[in-house]
């Protein structure tokens, strides 16, 4: 499902499960986007972007988020460590903890889950 649709998409009184997977999704695809100051012209948020931030601050502000729900660092922190090309071995535990929290883990050699 295109992150546009989901986030767009009206869903009653709560941020859903997949809202706030796609809102994940900005942070961790974009890690150097902050929700403060979106609207800025300097801030660096792409204009199709801004419009999923300014609804994401619309249910902040409803209190329909949470403050980590708002801001998912986990995401973004897991966007910025797989962008690097080393990786320590307390980065890779935090990765793989967060992987199993999140998400499904797999041996990136043999493509199997583990």
């Amino acid at each position: 499902m295109k992150m546009e649709i989901v986030l767009a998409k009206k869903t009653g009184d709560d941020f859903t499960k997949a809202n706030l997977r796609a809102w994940s999704s900005v942070a961790y695809l974009f890690p150097g986007l902050h929700p403060d100051g979106f609207e800025d012209a300097d801030s660096g948020w792409p204009r199709g972007l801004k419009r999923f931030a300014a609804e994401a601050w619309r249910r902040a502000d409803a209190g329909e988020l949470a403050d980590e729900e708002m801001y998912p660092s986990d995401a973004q922190w897991s966007g910025l460590y797989d962008q690097m090309h080393t990786h320590e071995p307390d980065e890779m535990e935090r990765r793989f903890a967060l992987a199993a929290d999140f998400g499904e883990i797999t041996n990136p050699e043999s493509k199997e889950a583990l």
